[in-house]
């Protein structure tokens, strides 16, 4: 189980990360830069900034739609276009920041921990990220090509959360995405 995708969220975390960044990263950087705050967010408030369905790859763990976002400039079949208008198609491995959207999905308390994740690791290149990423993320498994799905549950367990914390942490993933399904067709 994992929480749904807000697309809003990680088009207004990758624009923060890309100004942060000087306005310009490499993809594989900036893919880790905005799992590693969800993680943290999981730990912390058990709740994703982001969500999403995270896979490992063989350079580490990701968000599947972030990755997509990057590849091909949008999600198919998704109306909102913030992302397209914000971060520019990738080229040389690179993103660029190209409109710098209004603040309204995420809180303060994202913002910090973004801003956490952003002072540990900001100053790192993609490699140093990759190597830090299989050291440290112990829901990451080695794939030599493809991916293979991360429950959050799986997250959970490799943050050292007890059984009944990882239930809850299930429990609310389901809870959230009833709701994130029933406004979302109201």
């Amino acid at each position: 189980m994992n929480f749904r995708f807000n697309l809003g969220k990680a088009t207004e975390a990758a624009c923060l990360l890309l100004e942060r960044g000087g306005g310009q990263m490499n993809i594989m950087k900036l893919v880790k830069l905005i799992y590693l705050p969800d993680r943290l967010s999981l730990d912390r408030r058990n709740a994703p900034i982001c969500g999403g369905d995270y896979i490992s790859m063989r350079n580490g763990p990701v968000t599947s739609e972030v990755l997509d976002l990057i590849n091909a400039g949008r999600l198919i079949g998704e109306s909102d276009r913030r992302w397209e208008r914000c971060v520019s198609n990738r080229t040389n491995h690179e993103v660029k920041l190209e409109e710098m959207p209004s603040r309204e999905n995420l809180s303060d308390a994202e913002v910090g921990l973004l801003d956490e994740i952003w002072a540990e690791h900001g100053g790192k290149d993609q490699w140093q990220l990759v190597d830090w990423c299989h050291h440290h993320c112990k829901e990451w498994v080695p794939v030599t090509n493809g991916c293979a799905p991360i429950a959050v549950e799986q997250v959970a367990m490799a943050l050292g959360k007890t059984p009944q914390q990882v239930n809850r942490l299930r429990q609310e993933a389901a809870e959230l995405n009833q709701l994130d399904e029933i406004f979302a067709g109201a």
